[in-house]
């Protein structure tokens, strides 16, 4: 069965002792292929993990793909489409509402002009705020 194993920190203790990836395989006792798959689809088996993390000379358990990272990365970016489409739905509602407001002749055309800049200003900084604060809270 094949174990996740993060393939980032594969390649990164990889590149930093400037090995390639067939010099890796020849200390990890692995094919060239091995390694590739490895560092392309982040998935082993227990042996060719175990190899790796002697040739790394750490602790087995410290390549283990990281899913609570993952799953917190999917929630955020989750979280950040949801505040867009608000945002963007409510943009649409409010235009609705104006042109509305306009067709009926509630309010004059300057009038429907300041409201539809104002409502697109608003959105702007929503967007902004949700942006800026989605990567700050990760």
């Amino acid at each position: 069965m094949d174990e996740l194993i993060d393939k980032n920190l594969i390649r990164r203790l990889r590149k930093e002792r400037s090995w390639s990836q067939d010099q890796l395989a020849s200390v990890s006792g692995l094919s060239h292929r091995t390694i590739q798959r490895i560092e392309n689809e982040g998935s082993c088996s227990l042996e060719s993990k175990k190899a790796l993390a002697v040739a790394f000379e750490i602790n087995v358990n410290s390549l283990n793909l990281d899913t609570a990272a993952i799953d917190a990365q999917i929630a955020t970016n989750r979280g950040r489409a949801l505040g867009f489409l608000g945002a963007f739905a409510g943009l649409a509602c409010a235009y609705i509402g104006i042109t509305i407001s306009l067709t009926n002749g509630y309010i004059s055309y300057g009038e429907a002009g300041v409201w539809y800049g104002c409502t697109a200003a608003f959105c702007g900084i929503c967007c902004a705020a949700i942006g800026i604060l989605s990567n700050r809270f990760k």
